[in-house]
């Protein structure tokens, strides 16, 4: 397959599903992430979809044109884009579209509940840290779209992007060492100009949560760190992980589950939840998707 084919069947998904993941696009086309990488870059830069952290999400224009109308008093995100279908954006029988809107629709709506029940817990007037996180990302676009006035600090690039000049937020960026893979500043420098900031509450990512050993870990250690630096630095932090999350292992610790005031999650496995409540860890259970 030709790349401008490529990338017209990704634009033809991303449209359909409101939401798609490098992953999953790399192997339903057979190619490498870093090819998936470079198609979403330059579909991006033509404005023809929004790069998010993982993969991309369509137009904000596009999903108003494609969504019912909803009550303003309390933010959506991208609940629409995730439940919207597009008669014209049919994909070609040679794409398994309906396997990647599975995967991808499930794994977004799974973060999307957690975010959801992450907004609850923030407050007029909180300063919060957002880490580098998929479900952060997600969390920054409620944040957007509702009304509490808050101080944001984050060393992610997208929520950078999706908070600035927004009336009721104060959006600040941690400077750093850039991950371009990552699309966020880690890394010692990032730690050090962490360092004399105190925040009311952090919303934290992982990479994987291992019950067993209560640890929580990340597949960068220079990701790690700077979360390690700010639980230090937070008066309340809270541990977001889809139950997806459970099952997966990083190869740095940069926290115990103890570290945190509390678990937010939409796990449903009766083991896992066993787990969390033998160690005494606070669990937030995830709001359901909206209708």
């Amino acid at each position: 397959m030709f790349r401008r084919e490529r990338r017209q069947k990704i634009l033809d998904i991303v449209r359909r599903e409101g939401h798609v993941e490098v992953e999953n696009l790399a192997r339903l086309f057979g190619v490498g992430v870093d090819s998936i990488r470079k198609d979403l870059q330059d579909l991006a830069k033509a404005g023809k979809l929004i790069r998010v952290y993982g993969g991309a999400t369509r137009l904000d224009d596009e999903k108003d044109a494609r969504s019912s109308s909803h009550a303003k008093h309390a933010p959506h995100a991208s609940t629409n884009a995730a439940h919207a279908t597009d008669a014209q954006g049919d994909v070609s029988p040679d794409i398994d579209a309906q396997r990647l809107g599975q995967g991808s629709q499930a794994n977004y709506l799974a973060r999307l509940a957690v975010a959801r029940r992450a907004y609850l817990e923030i407050n007029p007037g909180d300063s919060v840290f957002l880490d580098v996180s998929r479900t952060n990302a997600i969390l920054a676009r409620l944040i957007a779209e509702g009304d509490k006035k808050v101080i944001v600090t984050t060393n992610m690039i997208d929520i950078l992007r999706t908070l600035s000049n927004l009336p009721h937020v104060t959006a600040l960026g941690t400077g750093g060492y850039l991950n371009v893979q990552l699309n966020g500043f880690v890394g010692s420098a990032t730690v050090s100009l962490l360092e004399p900031l105190l925040f009311a509450k952090a919303f934290i990512g992982a990479s994987g949560v291992d019950l067993d050993r209560a640890a929580v870990t990340s597949n960068n250690i220079d990701s790690g760190s700077v979360k390690e630096r700010v639980i230090h630095n937070a008066s309340y932090k809270f541990l977001l992980a889809d139950e997806a999350k459970f099952k997966l292992r990083g190869a740095y610790r940069f926290a115990s589950l103890s570290d945190f005031s509390a678990v937010i999650t939409d796990a449903q496995d009766p083991e896992v939840l066993r787990k969390l409540q033998m160690l005494a860890i606070p669990t937030l259970r995830a709001l359901p998707p909206l209708q």
